[in-house]
């Protein structure tokens, strides 16, 4: 029997960060290895690129930062432990 995607959620959740940032950079690298149109040199270099974006746009203002203990105590409230 499969499992919900809800009660995968609550298993994710329920790990360690580091755990749960493992699983997440797992994800988005299989995503990656799904599109055959990009070489994994262009691949990182498209992520280089928009991590290089993202970076420009919070030294000049145009993003606004989340202090990450706010942003942890709004997701434990939205996901609690049961």
């Amino acid at each position: 029997m499969s499992r919900s995607i809800a009660e995968i959620e609550k298993d994710l959740m329920a790990l360690p960060i580091q755990d749960w940032a493992r699983i997440a950079a797992d994800l988005i690298r299989s995503l990656d290895k799904d599109d055959e149109t990009l070489s994994r040199e262009e691949l990182d270099a498209a992520w280089l690129e928009e991590i290089q974006r993202r970076v420009q746009d919070v030294h000049e203002g145009r993003v606004e930062l989340l202090d990450a203990e706010q942003v942890m105590a709004e997701l434990r409230a939205r996901y609690p432990k049961k």
